[in-house]
């Protein structure tokens, strides 16, 4: 009997090791979209192309939409995320970032 229970706790916790692991990957994910996000709209609003256009590449399979006004820059990013492998869905992940014209 002891067993059985000690079977079902393992797998329990197996279960909630790869959940936490996975959420974990996704507030990794969630933070470097938005330090992406900041980082392209400061050198898109000081007309540093070729610097945005480098952090954009450093961005694995990221959808980056660049919005440039007349005083403010707009940086939109969207990424498919993977947490869990081919077992589910991917999950979207967005941030956006403004940034005033210098």
């Amino acid at each position: 009997m002891v067993t059985v229970e000690m079977a079902f706790a393992a797998l329990g916790i197996g279960i909630a090791l790869v959940l936490v692991a996975g959420l974990l990957s996704l507030c990794v994910t969630q933070i470097r979209c938005v330090d992406a996000a900041s980082e392209i709209a400061r050198l898109e609003a000081r007309d540093d192309h070729a610097g945005a256009q480098s952090v954009s590449a450093r961005l694995d399979g990221a959808d980056v939409r660049v919005e440039v006004g007349a005083t403010v820059v707009t940086v939109h990013i969207r990424v498919q995320a993977h947490p869990w492998g081919a077992m589910l869905p991917p999950i979207g992940i967005e941030a956006t970032a403004r940034a005033a014209r210098e």
